[in-house]
């Protein structure tokens, strides 16, 4: 696994080349194909990776379980990002924003001479403007102050929530698809599968004058907080390659009439 990104915050290519160093030498010992088991660790690599990019209604176990997201993880994505979305907007009665509207039109909302609210929106591209324009890099809605929000009906914002709730899931994706670039075929809701089309990953294997690399790429808002687990998944996916190929190597030897400990 990485040491660092080698890109930004929500798009990250996974530089390996430490494990795949390791792991090349111990193929060579034991006599495996380099191109076949770097192929395998890599579509475990990324499958790991996905299963650790959020969300998890449960954190995730480190030694069980292949699947990379169920129902329950895109259930908690969704309830994440409308309560993200309440941080920046402030949904009120449709008919309280007809008022408001007639007196405001599009700008600031005020209440004794002072701002309360920053604007009105008036339709899902604005609120999309909105959104957008308070953004933090990882992704999620900035803490705005007290008056910042932008007010709006309770049936737009419901609208322009299910738009973005469609998105849960969309991180994971990028590393899934990643991960079937290899041949993988570790399960995924069907919630995740929805964005395999339009997600942002790959995972491909290229020949060096060295040997054979794997090479992970994904892109997607959510990604920065995988981040933070990148260097326990590195430990974790080289410690188990290690016990494979040792494994491995005891049973080839053993059926050739070696002994072994």
């Amino acid at each position: 696994m990485p040491k660092k990104s080698t890109y930004g915050k929500n798009n990250i290519g996974i530089d390996d080349s430490e494990f795949q160093r390791k792991a090349k030498k111990l193929v060579k010992k034991y006599g495996i194909s380099e191109k076949e088991f770097i192929k395998d660790q890599s579509r475990l690599l990324a499958r790991e990776a996905a299963k650790f990019t959020p969300p998890f209604a449960v954190f995730p176990s480190w030694d069980r379980g292949t699947a990379v997201g169920s129902k329950a993880d895109i259930e908690h994505g969704e309830w994440a990002i409308y309560y993200d979305l309440k941080k920046i907007f402030a949904p009120v009665g449709d008919d309280t924003i007809t008022k408001k509207l007639k007196y405001y039109k599009g700008g600031p909302v005020y209440r004794r001479g002072a701002i309360v609210f920053a604007g009105i929106a008036r339709n899902v591209s604005e609120m999309k403007k909105w959104h957008s324009n308070n953004k933090r890099a990882n992704g999620r809605t900035r803490d705005l102050p007290s008056n910042g929000a932008m007010l709006c009906g309770w049936s737009l914002f419901n609208k322009y929530a299910k738009t973005q709730q469609k998105k849960a899931g969309i991180a994971k994706a990028a590393f899934w698809k990643a991960s079937l670039g290899f041949g993988g075929k570790s399960p995924a809701t069907p919630k995740i599968k929805r964005h395999l089309a339009t997600t942002s990953g790959s995972g491909i294997m290229v020949k060096t004058r060295k040997g054979h690399d794997g090479k992970i790429t994904a892109r997607a808002d959510g990604l920065f907080h995988t981040m933070r687990f990148l260097p326990h998944l590195r430990r974790n996916r080289l410690e188990k390659a290690v016990k494979r190929l040792e494994y491995i190597g005891k049973k080839v030897a053993k059926e050739s009439g070696f002994k072994v400990r």
